[in-house]
């Protein structure tokens, strides 16, 4: 079983960021051809299962009632499908290869799946009690964090190689202020640790600035030194997450963004997408050539931007993060109380987020500088504000220069 976080920084240090698309497919030929693909690809990656809504949500019966009928599903019913096929595809990318394959699934109780997981001999994956319950589902924040301490226990006594990424970087796409992703990583890999997965990866979508992602990412790194041993975790960076620019200049333009970020912090992996995303779910070739043009800007120089860095908002970052970290963790001995807590009474909340356990008393402007700023108040979000955040990268990148 290959080691998910020692392969990504040895494929850093060898050869520059490693890329992976966010790819599923219900039919497992066609998964089957995507890792195939992937793998096979001039680019620097490492493969992706992208599950089902169905088995998101545990509506295994509705998974098979597509399978049965020959439905196309927007993932891989990893659970449905046979243990033996799947562990097949796995084992074939990894004879020809020697690549890993990071289940990607979204659910907030991932028992089933981590439990085929196990079965078939796969120890990497993604989510968190929080980043896989905010704002994805309306299921009792303690609730989850009671399936994900059952959850990761049986992949950490599972496999010898756990790997859980905490999505807590891409916290409604991009309209947080950046100090509240920094802190709720931290906070999650914590407790991802607490209960047993080995390795941790943090992560972080691009937002409304690459100066600003700059600032923000590099306060994430100088953290995560300071909570978790060295070697035991990487940086994923995903290119942005809300409504997606419509154009290809638009496309090349956001992603040499997100690239010129990449590089000048020393992410190790990164979440491409494709010029496709704001119309349909794109299909192995498409994802192939984004792979492919994300590895040539990354490889070729004078491609990308330079970014600067922005000292002062990095400060504002890094004392605001470590004030919600310090803030939560002084709130109980128990690791879960103290972040449940710190939901409860509202210390921490997400803009945007209509979860009924988070207390909606944080919202976000955008700044001069196009930089995502937080500010406090009662219920202080509403639909233009949403509409105008979602919208402004498509403004921006869009634009016709």
């Amino acid at each position: 079983m290959i080691d998910f976080n020692r392969h990504v920084l040895e494929r850093y240090d060898a050869l520059g960021p490693v890329l992976q698309p966010r790819m599923g497919f219900s039919c497992p030929a066609r998964m089957q051809a995507g890792l195939e693909a992937t793998a096979a690809s001039r680019a620097n990656t490492v493969c992706t299962i992208t599950l089902d809504a169905f088995t998101r949500v545990k509506n295994l019966d509705a998974a098979q009632r597509a399978i049965d009928g020959d439905a196309m599903l927007n993932g891989y019913p990893i659970v449905n499908h046979p243990a033996a096929q799947t562990r097949a595809m796995l084992d074939q990318i990894d004879a020809r290869y020697r690549l890993p394959v990071q289940i990607r699934h979204g659910s907030p109780d991932p028992l089933h799946i981590f439990q085929r997981m196990v079965e078939i001999g796969s120890a990497t994956t993604e989510g968190g009690p929080l980043s896989y319950c905010l704002p994805y589902s309306r299921t009792p924040l303690r609730q989850a964090f009671g399936h994900w301490e059952k959850a990761c226990q049986v992949l950490a006594g599972g496999v010898e190689h756990s790997h859980i990424e905490s999505f807590a970087g891409c916290m409604m796409g991009q309209m947080c202020d950046p100090a509240i992703l920094v802190a709720l990583n931290i906070l999650e890999g914590l407790f991802l640790r607490a209960h047993g997965i080995k390795t941790l990866s943090f992560s972080y979508a691009q937002g409304t600035s690459p100066v600003q992602d700059r600032a923000a990412v590099t306060a994430l790194q100088q953290l995560a030194a300071e909570f978790f041993e060295p070697d035991s975790y990487h940086f994923v960076g995903y290119v942005f997450m809300g409504f997606f620019p419509r154009t290809l200049g638009g496309f090349c333009r956001i992603t040499g963004d997100a690239l010129g970020m990449i590089r000048a912090t020393g992410v190790q992996r990164v979440i491409i997408k494709t010029p496709v995303e704001s119309r349909r779910i794109p299909r192995i070739e498409e994802n192939i050539a984004a792979l492919e043009y994300a590895d040539y800007c990354l490889r070729t120089d004078g491609v990308l931007p330079d970014i600067p860095f922005d000292g002062q908002e990095h400060a504002r970052i890094i004392n605001a993060a470590k004030r919600l970290i310090k803030g939560t963790l002084e709130r109980d001995a128990n690791l879960s109380e103290a972040i449940l807590g710190a939901f409860d009474s509202g210390f921490l909340s997400i803009p945007y987020c209509l979860h009924p356990d988070n207390k909606r008393g944080a919202g976000t402007v955008v700044t001069a500088q196009n930089y995502y700023h937080g500010f406090e108040g009662e219920r202080v979000e509403n639909a233009f504000s949403f509409l105008a955040a979602l919208r402004h990268n498509i403004r921006t990148y869009d634009a016709v220069l």
